[in-house]
């Protein structure tokens, strides 16, 4: 440009800045050039234009944003189906895959599953046995003690009422040993049952505590053999009858009543 050719302190004239700027020149008093108006910036139909016009540029950003919307939602789905398949082929190539997807899942349930894996089989475990329950069997009958029998009487006692009166009586006792050994000396008990008392006896001494009565032999009878008798008396009183005594024994052995 021309101006930019000059030094700073040159000085331009009026004419010269005005063609160089394009500026129209008017005096100052002049009154402004008239602004055409568009015959289309006004009247009744203006408001609809501009109504029109807005709504055209509205559907038209709606329609951009449905675009941006579906192609974003298409990408997305691209984007998804791919990471899909990416996974479906990683997990179909891998050893381990391979070995859990292996025919043998598939067996019947009677026949055993094959081992797939090349790890030491599994031993199956021992089956336990059922324990057979134990019947205790339960008598209810007690069996009875046994009772020995009594052993033989190795005595025989004959006791005689020999004569009786109102308060007393007199009474002959004689002994047999029937066992296989020799008494010597001996000695014979036996227990009234109503209340006899003895007050003189020979042949033996006697002796009584309560009912119970002791004779034990004198120096002439002291011995007794076997199958051998001795026979000795007393005097009694009496208060309440006079029924024969019992409990007849032998230097401790039973003797049996004759």
């Amino acid at each position: 440009m021309a101006r930019a050719g000059r030094r700073r302190d040159e000085e331009i004239s009026v004419s010269e800045l005005l063609r160089e700027t394009g500026a129209t020149p008017r005096s100052l008093g002049e009154k402004p050039p008239d602004v055409r108006t568009r015959e289309d910036d006004t009247g009744e139909g203006y408001r609809e234009r501009l109504e029109q016009r807005a709504r055209e540029a509205a559907a038209g950003q709606q329609r951009a944003g449905r675009r941006i919307r579906w192609i974003s939602a298409l990408g997305g789905a691209v984007v998804v189906l791919g990471s899909l398949v990416l996974i479906a082929v990683t997990s179909e190539g891998s050893p381990e895959r391979q070995e859990a997807t292996a025919p043998g899942l598939l067996a019947p349930a009677t026949t055993t599953p094959r081992t797939t894996t090349a790890a030491s089989p599994t031993p199956s475990p021992t089956p336990i046995p059922t324990p057979s329950p134990t019947v205790l069997r339960q008598t209810s009958s007690v069996a009875a003690p046994k009772s020995e029998p009594p052993p033989a009487a190795t005595c025989a006692v004959r006791f005689v009422v020999k004569d009786q009166w109102n308060d007393g009586f007199t009474a002959e006792v004689t002994i047999t040993n029937k066992g296989s050994g020799t008494l010597s000396p001996w000695t014979l008990g036996w227990t009234f049952t109503a209340g006899q008392r003895v007050t003189h006896g020979w042949d033996g001494k006697y002796s009584q505590r309560g009912a119970q009565v002791t004779v034990t032999a004198e120096s002439w009878n002291t011995t007794l053999a076997p199958g051998a008798s001795v026979t000795t008396g007393f005097n009694g009183a009496i208060d309440r009858g006079n029924p024969a005594p019992g409990g007849f024994a032998l230097n401790g052995s039973r003797c049996d009543a004759a």
